[in-house]
């Protein structure tokens, strides 16, 4: 059972098999904070501590003292894929089997005239736990390796599961400084601590030999570290106009992996595998349309062909995972009305564009169907309450919607012929707070 002879073993490197994000491309996440989930252009956003990963360099906006925002997301994704693999019992479908209810950030920020320090916590990337309780298309592919490798010792499987969880725990240091009343620079270092979890297991079963039932697990840890940097500039171009650019460089991340149970033979202790964080070049504008209304619009591009996510197999020529998948961008529109002198509304919409070079190519990278990446649109929104001058609380919610039925060719499945249908949706409720500490002093 150690050494499986078909193609899927050389796959079966899951190190960057769920990265579970909502919102965003592929690996980066973008839904940071309560504030961003009610109002999903925050890149040029000079009105809460959140902006320590937004618009860091528009944090010298804020009034003099210690600002410090806290919050939490709760995820309720949904994405399902069937298919049919040909050999009897007809099409199977499954879906994600639980919720991700903690998705924390937490940001502070210290302003003193024409300077401020800030720091962050936040999951960069991951975030969520990818939970097939009755197993999906991955343990189905496995199994008949597996069972093909038996030899004919088990003629069926039961018991299929499948949960995987990754996290990009990222945290920042940094300081702005502004220049003169219209522009402001920042520069901040990123450090990020990531973490991806395998569980997967199976029960070998039908034994015409008369064999005992055989369960089979794995379990699996992969980790690693790495260094960035950000770079950010906030202009006042005109009275009521802010403009931003921020550049996240790329973190470099060799994924090291601990084997803590694995039956299969997929895995090797100690191995090590890429899944670079990708670069990104976020722009901002806001603009105060009156004293009540403001609009914001974003865009946020994924320099994703230049990280290093591992090649594929000989099914796509071994190209690079990267490659495959393309660059992908982000628009956002968002508006916030300030309905009362406590209670502030907002609405906005953002759009996800994917460009994969090659889509089933891509989702030979094992864990694609069970996360469902492709085009997606968000409608969010949500409302600020100023309890006083010194906290206000944050309540948002978003949808995200996907395309119905998409079908994309199960390459991994050669030599059969398998399609498979996803689909997704994603519901977030996100609550936070932002306090200030300090004087009225801008």
């Amino acid at each position: 059972m150690k050494k499986l002879l078909l193609p899927l073993c050389s796959l079966f490197i899951m190190t960057s098999m769920f990265n579970n994000n909502v919102s965003a491309q592929i690996d980066n996440l973008r839904n940071l904070s309560a504030e961003w989930v009610r109002s999903p252009a925050r890149n040029a956003a000079t009105d809460a501590t959140d902006i320590v990963v937004y618009n860091p360099a528009g944090l010298t906006k804020l009034k003099d003292g210690l600002h410090i925002n806290l919050g939490n997301q709760f995820l309720f994704r949904n994405p399902t894929h069937e298919y049919d693999l040909g050999l009897g019992g007809g099409p199977k479908t499954f879906s994600q089997g639980s919720a991700d209810l903690f998705l924390p950030n937490l940001y502070a920020a210290y302003k003193k005239d024409n300077w401020a320090l800030f720091t962050g916590v936040f999951n960069a990337g991951g975030g969520a736990t990818a939970d097939y309780p009755h197993g999906s298309i991955t343990t189905d592919l496995i199994a008949l390796q597996t069972l093909k490798a038996a030899g004919g010792a088990y003629t069926a499987t039961t018991d299929q599961m499948l949960k995987a969880t990754s996290i990009y725990l990222a945290t920042t240091l940094g300081g702005s400084y502004a220049i003169n009343d219209g522009i402001s620079v920042s520069l901040a270092g990123r450090y990020i601590s990531a973490k991806n979890t395998d569980q997967a297991g199976m029960t070998l079963t039908a034994s015409p030999l008369h064999l005992p039932d055989k369960p089979l697990s794995l379990d699996a840890d992969y980790t690693a570290t790495g260094f960035g940097g950000v770079i950010g500039v906030n202009i006042t171009a005109i009275e009521h106009l802010d403009l931003s650019v921020r550049y996240e460089t790329q973190v470099n991340l060799n994924f090291k992996t601990k084997v803590n149970t694995d039956d299969f033979g997929l895995t090797q202790d100690g191995a090590t595998n890429r899944r670079d964080l990708p670069a990104v070049f976020a722009f901002g504008a806001a603009y105060e349309l009156n004293s009540k209304l403001k609009a914001s619009a974003d865009f946020n591009y994924y320099f994703q062909k230049n990280a290093n996510w591992g090649t594929s197999s000989m099914l796509t020529a071994d190209s690079p995972y990267a490659a495959l998948a393309g660059n992908a961008y982000v628009y956002a529109l968002a508006f916030q009305y300030q309905a009362t002198s406590q209670v502030q509304v907002s609405i906005g919409t953002s759009f996800t564009r994917y460009n994969f070079s090659n889509e089933a190519g891509y989702y030979t990278d094992l864990g694609a169907f069970e996360i469902v990446k492709n085009n997606n649109y968000s409608l969010n929104t949500g409302l600020a309450y100023k309890i006083n001058e010194k906290v206000t609380l944050n309540v948002g919610y978003l949808h995200v919607f996907y395309a119905k039925d998409q079908m994309i060719p199960a390459l991994l499945a050669y030599p059969l012929n398998v399609n498979v249908t996803v689909n997704n949706a994603t519901n977030v409720i996100a609550v936070g707070a932002d306090l200030t500490f300090g004087s009225n002093k801008k």
